[in-house]
């Protein structure tokens, strides 16, 4: 005989998707968005950056030009990092709207 015997079948019904805490929440904001704020504030500085010494002819503004380049090589070289933050982040906020 089967355990089933004098009852109805089990309903399909899906189950309850786990409850993210606020923590959770604000974690996946702050590393969504601290990429973007990042990346966006590199580019500013070092495009600021190369208009000031392009805008000054004299020798003493070249070093800036240098540090735009500076600004945006540090960029290259997180931007791995920059993009795992914001895919783990993408991931924790679609995870989270569920």
């Amino acid at each position: 005989m089967s355990d089933s015997v004098g009852y109805s079948p089990r309903p399909n019904v899906p189950p309850a998707r786990p409850v993210r805490s606020r923590r959770y929440r604000v974690w996946a904001q702050v590393l969504l968005w601290t990429p973007i704020a990042l990346t966006v504030a590199a580019v500013v500085l070092g495009l600021g950056l190369f208009a000031a010494a392009d805008a000054d002819a004299t020798h003493s503004s070249s070093a800036l030009g240098y540090l735009g380049l500076v600004v945006w090589g540090g960029l290259a070289v997180l931007s791995p990092v920059l993009l795992g933050s914001f895919i783990a982040g993408l991931i924790m906020v679609i995870r989270s709207r569920g």
